[in-house]
């Protein structure tokens, strides 16, 4: 009987680390580059995005449209590999930044 207990209680406790494994077998998913990212997305290969492009499978279209706006810096309606991977100015709206007080 503490036999039966004892195989319960670690097999309770085991599966929530086998869990996480769902058929992984040993796979970590890498996460793609940028680069990889661009490729992936160019659907005829031409070295741009198109805002179709950009914005296929894109939850919030709204979002998407905006982020193309501001990832087009040249206005041709296409996003370079340079445009793409560019990196933008984070921050929280309408953070002024720190002032040290003297």
């Amino acid at each position: 009987m503490k036999y039966s207990i004892l195989l319960a209680l670690s097999l309770a406790f085991s599966m929530p680390l086998y869990a996480g494994h769902k058929g992984t077998q040993g796979q970590t998913k890498t996460k793609l580059t940028p680069e990889q990212i661009f490729n992936k997305r160019d659907a005829n290969h031409d070295g741009f995005l198109s805002k179709a492009e950009f914005m296929a499978k894109k939850k919030d279209p709204a979002k998407a449209e905006k982020a193309f706006a501001r990832k087009d810096t040249n206005g041709d309606g296409k996003l370079s590999l340079a445009e793409f991977t560019a990196k933008g100015k984070k921050g929280h709206k309408g953070h002024k930044g720190h002032k040290k007080n003297k």
